[in-house]
């Protein structure tokens, strides 16, 4: 009798300790920034529509932004607008290349949405919010 109780104590165990361990897989989720991701890391872009329309000083990081002919061909592409006063090449930073971007005036969320498109940038992380599509912002 003594066992058998045993054996099913056990066996309760077994299965709540393989029952935790499938809980604590299924919540790991791991995902992959995109090559060429817009991050902006700044306290009033929380709200993306305010932040991109008062800002005339941007400064984002791509992360993967390719080799330095790429990096210089996105700033060639946002330079080209009539609207930016400058852009300036940052330090890189592991695989986060830095940008600043000034701007004779401010604009909206839709303009920088254009000129990211146009630079060759795919994707946008504000703040610890998720990975979008530049579209989607």
């Amino acid at each position: 009798m003594k066992i058998i109780k045993s054996l099913i104590v056990a066996g309760m165990l077994v299965t709540a300790g393989a029952n935790a361990s499938e809980t604590a897989v299924a919540e790991i989720i791991f995902s992959e920034t995109p090559a060429k991701t817009v991050c902006i890391k700044h306290p009033e872009a929380a709200d993306a529509n305010k932040y991109f329309s008062t800002s005339t000083v941007v400064m984002f990081e791509v992360y993967k932004a390719g080799t330095h002919g790429e990096v210089a061909k996105m700033i060639k592409s946002l330079k080209s607008d009539s609207n930016v006063q400058s852009v300036s090449e940052g330090a890189l930073t592991g695989d986060y290349q830095a940008i600043t971007l000034t701007l004779k005036s401010a604009k909206d969320k839709s303009w920088f949405i254009s000129e990211f498109k146009k630079a060759g940038l795919s994707h946008i992380k504000i703040n610890n919010n998720p990975i979008v599509e530049i579209e989607k912002l």
